[in-house]
């Protein structure tokens, strides 16, 4: 058992030592993450909250405005439409050429536009460039520490799989012998010296944050590692990643595609679902795709996030298609609301509050395990100097 601590003790401690700072980063931007929707609609309260001063004028009607804002070099190519009293958002995202793309998150994209328009009066609130916003910067910085996805996404996963290894090893040498030492180690003695309480913080921070902190690691690998992401859909039954894209039907009855399509589908979908959806996002296809695919989310239900697929065709604006909350599998129920158990939002408020103090408590981790590492070696060097001293007098 000696021995097995012992490995345990030498992986916890070199382990921190390397993705210690890692670690730190992605803990504190997590923080944040917990709260960004709620953060983002606050400190942009102008661009998202409108009035509601009558029935809201046709999407067309808002798409042409947005288009003309953006310029013809940047199609819309998604509307993002929630209830009322909300902006609707068109963005224009496209991706820079593989030869374009440097080292840098910035560099992956041409452009990325939102547009925020008020439905019931078609003026146009603002213009972000959501490379360059505070709140996507947060979230690319957790995700790929502002890095290109290929390269910063992996340096992420194999610091967070290795903290989980860490959190793992951490737990072995918190074990207590006996129940005495137990109260010891889920304890704080306030009053003790400096080092006594950041050992204390670090021992009984993380026991307490043990399982959360477990949970947060095990969600955020899904973005990181293809092989992770598909060992969890084994894991809950599917043969591997489910395929949400579509293809139209091979003949449509008659081309009927005009510039009000987009209305078709969008009334379309208001009798499909009626009011029961926080948002509907309208996904264009591309020049070699004609499906315009439709997502919704509504409240969370059986404990997961209410998210359904509807499947249109450009050609007639007629639906083909649909993937609904309650006929997906479990898989793909797990992935559409991993995101939400990530961040704590599945729950609302009280399990985003825990994940946000667990978020707090992994960031101090490193740092305590730090200073704990720190102050043995000073000891070890104070110790080796005295006996140095001691043999040059003998």
């Amino acid at each position: 058992m000696k021995r097995f601590k012992a490995i345990a003790g030498w992986l916890h401690l070199w382990i921190g030592l390397v993705t210690g700072l890692v670690v730190v980063v992605i803990s504190v931007t997590g923080c944040i993450q917990v709260f960004d929707e709620e953060l983002f609609d606050l400190f942009h309260h102008d661009l998202v909250n409108v009035t509601k001063t009558g029935p809201a004028r046709p999407v067309s009607e808002l798409l042409a405005v947005a288009q003309k804002t953006l310029g013809k070099t940047k199609p819309v190519s998604n509307i993002k439409i929630k209830q009322a009293g909300h902006s609707y958002v068109f963005t224009a995202s496209k991706t820079n050429k593989l030869k374009d793309i440097g080292i840098s998150y910035f560099s992956q994209f041409k452009y990325n536009d939102d547009v925020y328009i008020d439905p019931y009066t078609g003026k146009v609130l603002g213009v972000i460039d959501s490379r360059y916003e505070f709140f996507n910067v947060v979230e690319q910085l957790h995700r790929q520490l502002l890095l290109v996805k290929p390269v910063g996404s992996v340096v992420v996963g194999t610091c967070v799989l290795l903290f989980l290894l860490m959190l793992i090893t951490g737990f072995i040498l918190w074990l207590p012998k006996n129940y005495k030492q137990l109260k010891k180690n889920i304890s704080i003695k306030w009053k003790a010296k400096w080092k006594r309480v950041n050992y204390d913080i670090h021992n009984s921070f993380g026991f307490y944050v043990l399982p959360v902190a477990m949970i947060i690691a095990i969600t955020g690998l899904a973005w990181s590692f293809s092989w992770w992401e598909n060992g969890i859909f084994k894991i809950l039954g599917s043969p591997g990643k489910i395929v949400l894209t579509r293809k139209t039907p091979a003949k449509a009855n008659a081309d009927t595609t005009t510039n009000n399509t987009v209305d078709v589908v969008f009334t379309a979908m208001q009798h499909q679902i009626g009011d029961n959806y926080k948002t509907i996002g309208i996904n264009f296809p591309d020049k070699k795709n004609k499906v315009i695919m439709v997502y919704t989310y509504g409240k969370n239900i059986d404990g997961w996030r209410n998210m359904s697929y509807y499947y249109f065709d450009s050609r007639t604006g007629k639906m083909f298609d649909k993937l609904e909350q309650q006929n997906k599998p479990l898989a793909l129920k797990w992935r559409n609301s991993n995101k939400d158990i990530h961040t704590g939002r599945i729950y609302g408020w009280p399990t985003q509050i825990l994940a946000f103090f667990a978020s707090l408590a992994c960031a101090s981790l490193p740092i305590t395990g730090f200073l704990i590492w720190w102050g043995k070696r000073n000891k070890k060097v104070k110790k080796h100097a005295v006996k140095q001293t001691q043999t040059a007098l003998a």
